[in-house]
């Protein structure tokens, strides 16, 4: 080591000063000078070296030499202030590039000509500009690469990828692209594209380290956007080059994937030092700094780092109202909840009520630190009112943690809330789960529901979710098998087939083999009936059904038609005809529509009345929806609506008292059905109606 580093790094000022003085008068020893002025600024005399540097700048100026020209461009990136130091690089930069047109507006761009400006900062800034030369290279978002092949004071040409020749105002080259190495991916896809896809297949490894080199919006950081100045013409798609990447980020050293970005880590970091950095940036969503640590976790091959729990302490400093997101990151760095210090604060995010615990659920990205949470709920002293309702609205694989959870931790709690949900079978996929879940309990809960259990099973089924079918399906073709068989046995043929044609419209149901159940039982029932013949309905028939009465009346109308107004009609006929011209005669015309429409309607009747027959009294029963029977309807899931609606022939139909035709959308949905069965109205639905009593009309029995 010479002796002025020497001096320098003994904190020896007075030698060192000599020193200088000394080399002043002789051959400058420049770069001696440089490290010595880095010794001087680590040791913090910063003010010592800045003198040093301004006296050198003194005595040498004037002299022109071009390694002092090199000593000045040294000294740019080492000091911050120094007023003679930047009206000295000013004059050196002229005179190297004095037949650059952009010299002084890149001078004045970068702050190189503020006075008392930092140095340091405007000199990396110049720099950057100067990269703007040409036959630099250069991104733009829509014409991608190009090559800059002449620049004026105002202006530049560039040769773009997507526009060749392209002349823009240099002010709005600075702004919307942004300069590139000659070496860089972007160049090299432009140049050579199987070369650049040769690279990335067969070296994904090197051709991220590289990619994390490049100006990126945010450097060190690559995010699926910056892709599309690279693959833009490549045989690979943007999305597939970002799948590739982020698999290889997790198996290479130095990077770390973070969900929406892969990070470049800095090596002189040490981890914990990382994951401190993480958690105590300020604007950071908490959410955030939970995925960025279980990544820089995925990266550390070895044991848990137990430094980690240090840094709950700073978690503690964190203000924000993400109480879930804290509870996992406090979770996280206790290696899942398992070290002692957990306990102790874990309680401090816990909500205690309903809503707020529901948010914070939402926010927490482990599924197991989920479960943790809910049974740190369920067992805390949060009041029962609010653990009912959080219960309540938990999704599915939430929701059957928790049961198994308050089954052995508060068997009464787990009872009453599922008391409610058996008494809402309007919420269906809640009613349909709980049925399962006493099904699957055998003896340990009260089968108050007894028969009806898979009765319920099936009539709900086709309305609750594919995973609600799969458990509900799989428990009655398994420890239900035998309860399935005795109902399906006990039922009549018609429910039966309801039951296949609403299950036929499940993939579910048709997987898991709930269909080939109850078509065997039809395809039993049909094969034990060989040589019988099938009976149609009464109302399947080609006839029409009406009480006598109705039918009686309808002849006398006709009768009516016949003797009374179609004569009538005729003579309107005559009387008008006899009022001359019959062209312009509006009397004439009227009467005769009057007639042709009175015909009509005697044809008509009389057709009809060729197929009207009474109701068939020794068909009509109160076990089944037909011609003739007063249906009663409650809706269902408790609630108390109830509709009365009499199902009757055309003749007896009067919808505003609700009679109803049974050939009518309404009417027919009705017919067929028996007591218990549910039934949706035409235009609506959304509502289930229950039948709940049939009775015969009078008008029948008459």
């Amino acid at each position: 080591m010479s002796k002025i580093l020497d001096a320098a790094s003994a904190g020896d000022y007075d030698t060192l000063t000599d020193l200088l003085l000394e080399t002043l008068d002789s051959d400058a020893s420049y770069d001696e000078m440089i490290g010595s002025f880095s010794i001087l600024q680590s040791k913090g005399e910063y003010g010592l070296a800045t003198e040093l540097l301004e006296l050198i700048i003194t005595e040498k100026e004037s002299d022109g030499e071009d390694a002092f020209s090199d000593f000045l461009l040294k000294a740019a990136d080492l000091f911050q202030e120094s007023e003679p130091l930047r009206k000295a690089l000013i004059e050196v930069l002229r005179d190297d590039y004095l037949m650059f047109q952009p010299l002084e507006q890149f001078l004045k761009l970068s702050g190189l000509k503020n006075e008392n400006g930092n140095v340091q900062s405007s000199w990396r800034a110049f720099n950057s500009l100067m990269k703007y030369n040409k036959d630099g290279y250069l991104y733009h978002n829509t014409f991608g690469v190009g090559q800059i092949t002449r620049m004026s004071r105002t202006h530049a040409t560039i040769d773009f990828q997507k526009a060749q020749n392209h002349d823009m105002k240099l002010n709005v080259v600075l702004e919307f692209t942004r300069p590139i190495a000659s070496d860089s991916l972007a160049v090299l896809a432009w140049r050579s594209m199987e070369e650049f896809s040769s690279l990335f297949r067969e070296s994904p490894s090197e051709f991220l380290c590289r990619l994390a080199c490049e100006p990126l919006v945010n450097p060190g950081e690559i995010c699926i956007a910056d892709l599309n100045a690279f693959f833009s013409g490549s045989e690979f798609t943007v999305g597939e080059a970002w799948k590739l990447l982020k698999k290889t980020s997790v198996s290479t050293e130095g990077f770390l994937y973070l969900g929406d970005r892969i990070v470049l880590l800095d090596e002189n970091m040490e981890f914990l030092e990382r994951a401190g950095k993480i958690i105590n940036k300020k604007k950071e969503p908490a959410r955030e700094k939970v995925r960025q640590i279980k990544a820089l976790l995925k990266s550390c091959t070895g044991a848990f780092p137990d430094g980690l729990t240090g840094l709950l302490e700073e978690v503690r400093t964190i203000s924000t109202p993400e109480t879930g997101s804290l509870f996992e990151l406090c979770w996280i760095l206790s290696n899942r909840g398992t070290k002692d210090v957990f306990a102790g604060i874990k309680y401090d995010y816990l909500e205690t009520t309903a809503a707020r615990a529901e948010r914070a659920l939402g926010e927490i990205l482990s599924p197991a630190c989920r479960k943790d949470y809910l049974d740190l709920f369920f067992s805390g002293v949060t009041e029962r009112e609010e653990k009912v309702t959080l219960l309540s609205g938990l999704r599915r694989s939430l929701w059957e943690h928790a049961t198994a959870f308050l089954e052995e931790f508060d068997p009464d709690l787990l009872s009453e809330c599922i008391g409610d949900y058996l008494s809402k079978p309007s919420e269906t996929d809640r009613f349909l789960w709980t049925l399962a879940f006493l099904a699957s309990r055998g003896d340990k809960w009260d089968d108050s529901l007894g028969e009806n259990q898979t009765s319920l099973f099936l009539d709900y089924l086709i309305f609750s979710t594919a995973d609600t079918q799969k458990k509900v399906i799989r428990l009655l073709t398994g420890p239900l098998k035998s309860k399935l068989d005795g109902y399906l046995s006990s039922i009549d043929t018609r429910k039966l087939g309801n039951y296949l044609d609403s299950f036929s419209t499940s993939a579910t149901a048709q997987n898991e083999g709930l269909c080939l159940f109850v078509g065997r039982e039809i395809s039993r029932r049909k094969s034990s009936s060989i040589g019988k013949s099938v009976k149609k309905h009464f109302w399947e028939s080609s006839g029409l059904f009406s009480s006598f009465e109705a039918i009686e009346q309808r002849e006398a109308d006709c009768l009516r038609l016949k003797q009374s107004e179609i004569p009538a009609a005729a003579e309107a006929i005559g009387e008008a005809a006899s009022h001359g011209d019959l062209s312009e005669n509006a009397e004439y015309a009227a009467a005769i529509e009057k007639r042709d429409l009175l015909l009509d309607k005697l044809n008509r009747w009389m057709k009809e009345l060729q197929m009207y027959m009474v109701y068939p009294l020794d068909e009509i029963t109160s076990d089944t929806v037909s011609p003739g029977i007063r249906v009663k309807l409650q809706e269902s899931g408790g609630a108390e609506t109830v509709q009365v609606i009499d199902i009757v022939g055309p003749l007896d139909a009067d919808p505003e008292n609700a009679r109803i035709n049974y050939m009518a959308p309404l009417g027919n949905a009705l017919l067929g059905k028996t007591i218990g069965d549910i039934a949706f109205l035409p235009g609506d639905d959304s509502t289930e109606w229950r039948i709940v009593s049939l009775e015969i009309l009078d008008l029948v029995e008459k």
